[in-house]
């Protein structure tokens, strides 16, 4: 069993992450979760395998039988404040354990240049220690922790795992689609179906072989929306109707489950419906990750600090109306544009994945080592 530890609320996002990563590449292990009650329900909800509980309070009864209970192989501890009694049993009983995300606030405490004794004795569970910056690293080796046991990382940040596809079906589309400029609207909702469709008028003076796909939050409802957009006077298609892309087409209902993975792919610029009107907001982080820079609206929650991110580093363009939407299709289109913003999306999601892969590898060469297994 793997144990990680969330250890507040910003630590959230980058639990889940390391979370799915170990259970995607480790499925045969149990993955326990632990945080503070106030914390553990914001982790919700959690892959198959994963069990969560509340950490116990840190008396040396509460912490023998909480681990006793659950035996756990390797433990992760991501951030927050560091449990005295709790990391002491840890240590005797021989557990492998990584900190991550350590930062002063969490080890020392109260802005204190050295280390307090319950301190030192908390972190000599620690086979590594990642710290968020070179000031805690420093101060922790000062400190008395040895230096090989320290490394500055940086914060290891939330990153996202890519959409599955169906890679036959992304060699036909891709085919159909050609050359021609398209983009995508993705979980878009119905009161937002008139204003991509004026949106997409206007895009389409700039580039009039522009495509717009479009992936409804209503799965079943293809067939409206393609009567809005025709009475648009868009010409379109409509996927579960058996309809390719031909080149004479305006719009595309992809209206089938299952397939933002291939729209993603395909599409070098994405549209997050639910931004612009009332609507279900979907991560902004699937399309960069498959190459789609983002367009948006100003409803981004619940994923404000997603959005945040990615406009940090100019992968993603906030607009206001649906006339801004398409003046930023028209001028975001260019593949050289679209290019530049997704790598900074791309670049900024993956910067954690050596490491989190790291982790990964390393828990799993714990139980491994638990197990007997070469």
């Amino acid at each position: 069993m793997i144990w990680v530890h969330c250890g507040d609320a910003n630590c959230v996002s980058s639990t889940q992450s390391l979370i799915a990563r170990l259970s995607q590449q480790m499925p045969d292990t149990s993955v326990l979760v632990t945080a503070d009650p106030s914390v553990l329900d914001m982790l919700q909800p959690l892959p198959k395998m994963v069990e969560a509980e509340a950490l116990p309070a840190d008396t040396p009864h509460r912490v023998h039988v909480f681990l006793e209970d659950w035996k756990p192989d390797h433990l992760i501890w991501n951030g927050g404040t560091l449990r005295p009694v709790l990391l002491r049993y840890v240590h005797r009983a021989d557990l492998p354990a990584t900190l991550i995300n350590a930062n002063v606030s969490g080890i020392l405490g109260n802005g204190a240049g050295w280390l307090p004794r319950a301190t030192r004795n908390a972190v000599k569970a620690f086979d590594r220690i990642l710290t968020k910056d070179g000031a805690t690293a420093t101060r922790l080796r000062r400190g008395g922790v040895p230096s090989e046991r320290v490394e500055a990382t940086g914060p290891i940040l939330e990153d996202t795992l890519p959409l599955p596809y169906n890679s036959n079906e992304y060699t036909v589309m891709a085919e159909a689609v050609g050359s021609r400029p398209v983009w995508l609207a993705a979980n878009v909702s119905a009161a937002e179906i008139t204003h991509l469709a004026k949106a997409h008028l206007a895009a389409s003076r700039k580039s009039h072989r522009m495509m717009m796909i479009l992936t409804p939050s209503d799965i079943d409802s293809g067939p409206q929306v393609a009567e809005v957009l025709r009475d648009a006077g868009l010409h379109t298609g409509i996927r579960s109707e058996g309809d390719d892309p031909l080149p004479d087409m305006q719009a595309y209902i992809a209206d089938l489950p299952d397939e933002l993975g291939l729209w993603y792919r395909i599409a070098p610029l994405t549209f997050i419906g639910g931004t612009l009107r009332a609507g279900k907001v979907a991560s902004p982080y699937d399309p960069i990750i498959l190459g789609s820079a983002v367009v948006h609206g100003t409803r981004k929650y619940p994923h404000e600090t997603r959005f945040e991110r990615l406009a940090s580093v100019e992968a993603s363009r906030e607009i206001r109306s649906a006339a801004e939407l398409g003046i930023a299709i028209a001028t975001l289109s260019s593949p050289e544009q679209c290019a530049r913003m997704s790598l900074a999306g791309w670049e900024e999601l993956t910067r954690s994945a050596d490491i989190i892969n790291g982790l990964v590898q390393h828990a799993q060469d714990c139980v491994d080592l638990a197990r007997g297994t070469p």
